[in-house]
Parts: C-alpha cells; sequence; structure tokens
C-alpha cells in the first residue's frame, strides 16, 4: 500500500510537471504572437494643427493718426458716428500736393494723347501739306535750273566778249614775235570758251557737273585776260596799246567776275532746294510710314514715368488723409481743424461693430507653421466641446511676445459666425489646421526605427517580418509620420 501511494505521488508530480511544461510552452510560443500588435495601411487624411487658447473680443479698437505733422484741414465724423470702411475721416493740408497731382495727370493725358496720335498716323491733311511741300521743293529746284541756264548764257556771252576783245588785242598789238605770250593765252581762252558751250549745251539734261565747269572756264578766263591787260602795260606796249584798248579789257575782267559770282550763286541756290527737296520727300515717307517701335516703346516709358511720378504724389496725399479701415462706430476725435498735429498722434478712435476676433499667442516653435488665411476649429468654454465654430487666421504679430518666460506670437483670428451665441469675453480653445492632405498614408512616428542612417519599419508578410526602409514626409499633431514611399495601403505593419 505505502509503494502504491508513492507511485501515485510520483504520478501527480510528473504530471505537474508536464502541466507546468505545457503552460510554459504556451507562453513562449502561442502567448508572443498575442503580445504583437499590427496595424493595416490605410489611406486618410493627414493634419497638422496647433492648439491655443485666447478671448473672444467683439469690436476692434483702433486709434488712427496721421503719419506725418500737418495743419488740420478737415474733420469729418464725430463722436457716435457710424462710419462704414473706407470712410474718409479728416485730413491735413494736401493743396501744394493736389496742385502737382493734377499736373502730373494732365502731362499723363497729353503723352497718351501723342502716343494716341503716333498710332494713329498722319491725318489726311497732315499728309497733304507734306506731299504740298514735296511739289513746291520740286518747283524751286526747277526753277533753280533755268535761273542756272539763264546765268551759263549770260556768262557764256562773256567769255565770248571777252574772247573778241581778246583776239582784238592780239591782232593790233601783239602780233609780233614779242607778243607770243599774249597769242598763247588767247588761245587758251579760246578753249575756255569752247568748253563753256558744251557745256552749257549738256545743261539741258540738269547737269550740275555743267555749271561747276563752266565755273572753270569764267575763272581761268578772268587770269588769262589779267596777263594779257598786265602786258599792255610792259615795254613797248605800255605806250602802243591805248587807253580805250586797255579800258575795254578792265570792263571783260568785270564782266567775266560778275559771271563768277552768279555761277557760284547759282550752285549755292541749287544745292539748297535741291536739299529742301530731300528734307520734304523725307518728311512725306515719314508721314505715310507706320509708326516704329522704338518710337511707341520711348512714348510708353515715358507715360509709365509720370505715371509713377503721380504715384509718388498721391502717396504723400494720402500720407496726410485717414480713412476708417473698418465699419464701426466713432468713439473718440482729437483732430481739431485749424490745428497742427503730429505724426503718430491719435486724431480718431474707431471700434469695429462687425466680426468677432480671437486673440491668441503661439509659442515660437509653433509659429512657423502658422499662416494667414489658416482655417481653424473653435469651442468656447460656455458651450461645451459638442459644438464648433469655425474661424481663419487674419493676422500674425512680426514681434514676439514673452509670457512666462516662453517667447510667443500673437495671432488674430476671425470667426466666420455672428449671433448672439458669441459675446464679448468669452474664453475660446483654437484649434488650427496648418496643414491638411488627403490620401495620405502615415503611421505612429514611434515604430519608425534609425538603422544605418535609414528610416525602418517592420512589416509582416506572412508568417515573416520584413524591415522595410520608408521615405518619411511631415510629422501630424497626433504624432503620426507621413509615409512618402516604402509602404502601400493594404500592408501590415508591426506596431508593438
Amino acid at each position: 500500500m505505502k509503494i502504491k501511494h508513492i507511485f501515485k505521488n510520483k504520478k501527480l508530480v510528473w504530471g505537474g510537471i508536464a502541466v507546468i511544461v505545457i503552460i510554459g510552452a504556451y507562453f513562449l510560443f502561442f502567448n508572443k504572437k498575442a503580445e504583437q500588435e499590427t496595424l493595416t495601411i490605410t489611406k486618410g487624411d493627414f493634419l497638422q494643427q496647433v492648439s491655443v487658447s485666447g478671448k473672444v473680443a467683439s469690436t476692434e479698437n483702433l486709434d488712427l493718426s496721421f503719419e506725418q505733422s500737418g495743419i488740420i484741414r478737415g474733420v469729418y465724423v464725430k463722436t457716435g458716428d457710424r462710419v462704414l470702411a473706407g470712410k474718409f475721416i479728416a485730413t491735413q493740408d494736401t493743396a501744394q500736393f493736389n496742385t502737382q497731382y493734377a499736373q502730373m495727370e494732365a502731362g499723363i493725358e497729353l503723352q497718351k494723347a501723342k502716343l494716341a496720335q503716333l498710332l494713329a498716323g498722319q491725318s489726311p491733311q497732315d499728309l497733304q501739306i507734306a506731299v504740298d511741300k514735296v511739289i513746291f521743293a520740286k518747283q524751286d529746284l526747277a526753277s533753280s535750273y533755268q535761273s542756272a541756264l539763264v546765268t551759263l548764257n549770260t556768262s557764256y556771252n562773256a567769255l565770248y566778249n571777252a574772247s573778241s576783245v581778246a583776239l582784238y588785242i592780239r591782232n593790233t598789238y601783239f602780233s609780233d614775235a614779242q607778243g607770243f605770250l599774249v597769242q598763247n593765252t588767247k588761245n587758251m581762252i579760246d578753249g575756255y570758251l569752247a568748253d563753256a558751250k558744251k557745256n552749257v549745251d549738256e545743261f539741258a539734261s540738269a547737269s550740275d557737273k555743267a555749271i561747276t565747269n563752266v565755273y572753270l572756264d569764267t575763272k581761268n578766263t578772268y587770269e588769262a585776260l589779267k596777263v594779257i591787260r598786265d602786258q599792255c602795260d610792259l615795254d613797248v606796249y605800255y605806250s602802243r596799246v591805248t587807253a580805250v584798248d586797255k579800258t575795254s579789257l578792265d570792263t571783260q575782267k568785270i564782266n567775266i567776275n560778275t559771271a563768277m559770282t552768279n555761277l557760284a550763286a547759282s550752285q549755292t541756290t541749287i544745292a539748297s532746294y535741291k536739299a529742301g527737296l530731300i528734307q520734304a520727300q523725307n518728311n512725306l515717307d515719314l508721314a505715310k510710314a507706320p509708326a516704329r517701335e522704338t518710337d511707341i516703346a520711348v512714348y510708353r516709358a515715358q507715360i509709365k514715368q509720370a505715371e509713377a511720378q503721380a504715384e509718388e504724389v498721391e502717396t504723400q496725399i494720402r500720407k496726410r488723409q485717414i480713412f476708417s479701415p473698418i465699419a464701426g462706430v466713432i468713439t473718440a476725435v482729437n483732430a481739431k481743424l485749424g490745428t497742427i498735429m503730429g505724426g503718430g498722434e491719435t486724431a480718431v478712435s474707431v471700434i469695429s461693430d462687425g466680426q468677432f476676433q480671437i486673440e491668441s499667442y503661439v509659442p515660437e516653435i509653433y509659429i512657423s507653421l502658422v499662416k494667414v488665411d489658416n482655417e481653424a476649429d473653435v469651442t468656447l468654454d460656455s458651450y461645451g466641446a459638442d459644438k464648433v465654430f469655425k474661424a481663419k487666421v487674419i493676422s500674425i504679430d512680426p514681434s514676439e511676445t514673452v509670457k512666462d518666460g516662453v517667447s510667443t506670437y500673437k495671432i488674430t483670428l476671425e470667426l466666420m459666425a455672428l449671433g448672439e451665441q458669441i459675446r464679448n469675453g468669452m474664453t475660446a480653445n483654437v484649434v488650427i489646421t496648418t496643414n491638411k492632405k488627403t490620401d495620405v498614408i502615415s503611421v505612429p512616428q514611434g515604430i519608425i526605427k534609425n538603422q544605418n542612417g535609414e528610416k525602418i519599419v517592420q512589416v509582416k508578410n506572412g508568417d515573416k517580418i520584413e524591415a522595410r526602409k520608408v521615405m518619411v514626409g511631415e510629422i501630424s499633431s497626433n504624432g503620426n509620420a507621413e509615409i512618402v514611399s516604402g509602404l502601400s495601403e493594404g500592408e501590415v505593419v508591426i506596431i508593438k
């Protein structure tokens, strides 16, 4: 009996050991899987949000002032007046700038008119005037050629007469052996006369060169006559040649000199009328031609320059005027007509009666995320978390404000809702959405590991676990990381 009892006890012991082994194996193998937590990848919205708190303000208090000192010339509101946004409230003396601006506007209109005239081209009347000037210039030139022909013929006659006198002098006094110089000179005069005759005949085709050639013939004839005249006063010829014949030679010299002067005048007149014709023709061509792009560009640049100068004067005027930037009620009027008010002094105070606003402060580490026009969800302590109001950021102060030792930046939000539900001074809890993406894959930031400088996520692939390299984008407000690449929708990742 005793042995049997021992045997029974051994069986109990071994049975207990077996149970312990089975339980241990269960916890070792089966419960390990039970402790493993997974997440199936799905696409969804990805939000960056900043949470702040603030107070509702039912009105915006504005103290309006001039930018510069000046004499007050007009105050157009009084305390208690209701004004619209853009209402002209007060002005300093702007008479000088008003005059400058009016002059500049007139100058701009003049430049625009000139450009329009340039683009339109010449009027029919102006075009006809240009045509007429060409006609007149041609007539003047033709007339000058006719006069030149008369001058040429007169000059030829003077040459002919000089040749005749020289022939008489040579035959009468210088036919002896000592008169060879006069004889040769007379032959030269005959040559000049023949050349002049040829050029006068050619001038019928309006050859300017003919006038030049005849001028040279007359000049050379004048020099030849001078040689003959000088010979008349030498040696035996001084007493042999009569005074009458000497005077006749002098007269021919005067006539030839006059011919030279008239020929030179004809050349000058023809050249002048030719230049006039060229100018008239150029003006006509210009009148017919379309406006050049370079000329148009010059006029447009002048207009832009004048407009910029006018804008600068207008800016100076606006610096001396006050307009209400909001719709509201005037609460104070400090500007007095005729007094001098310094720049920066409060001239008029106005409070808004429109949208409610919320002023809050964003810590430095989040301010770079917040932008003007960001949308926000607002809950008010008075109505609990279930009542959500919409708002948007309308301004961000550029300078910091230190609150409780922390650098913060003041932001202003405008509530989109109006009504008796919202009252001045209510405490507001604001969640600003700084970035929103749709159809984004994201995972808890904590499951992403760094391995050899790469971002790794554990991905379950059947019974195996794969270390998957991923590219991480932005981090959401709830700590999820945007996965730019490396994971696909439907895959399973190990989160614990």
